[in-house]
């Protein structure tokens, strides 16, 4: 699941930064973007041996970053940083029930939001980011269910 979603989150900044910049520096921004997520997901489950509030405490700080530097260039400094403090309070609150899911279904709305963007004004991408976030979060949340009822 880590290396999927890494890998989605790095293929979908390659796509995103084709338009903007070279195909070398858009897989390089890809590849460390799949870095990064690979890396906070392997610190998360490290953190999560130590104390479960620090897994949590870091999945809600990267809620924070990953939205605010999705949003700042089509929001603005202020109003992004008041939706990713939005976001992650959500998140945070997902992640006590659906533990490492909820990050990932951030990863995927907020792709949504940078594949949108493309061809979509900021306000209609942000509405689908909202809405595919919730559609994810509450399937993680069926998902979690279906295994827990299965145990």
């Amino acid at each position: 699941m880590i290396a999927a979603t890494a890998l989605y989150a790095g293929s979908v900044t390659v796509v995103a930064e084709t338009r903007t910049t070279s195909r070398r520096a858009a897989r390089t921004a890809g590849a460390g973007t799949a870095a990064v997520v690979a890396g906070v997901f392997l610190l998360m489950i490290l953190l999560a041996h130590v104390a479960y509030p620090a897994t949590w405490a870091l999945g809600a700080a990267f809620a924070v970053v990953a939205t605010h530097r999705t949003l700042r260039a089509d929001l603005g400094a202020r109003t992004a940083a008041s939706t990713a403090v939005g976001v992650a309070a959500l998140v945070a609150a997902s992640f006590v029930f659906v533990s490492y899911l909820a990050p990932m279904a951030l990863i995927g709305a907020l792709g949504v939001y940078r594949l949108l963007r493309l061809g979509l004004t900021p306000r209609s991408a942000l509405v689908a980011m909202g809405g595919s976030l919730s559609a994810l979060l509450a399937a993680a949340a069926a998902t979690f269910a279906v295994a827990l009822s299965t145990m």
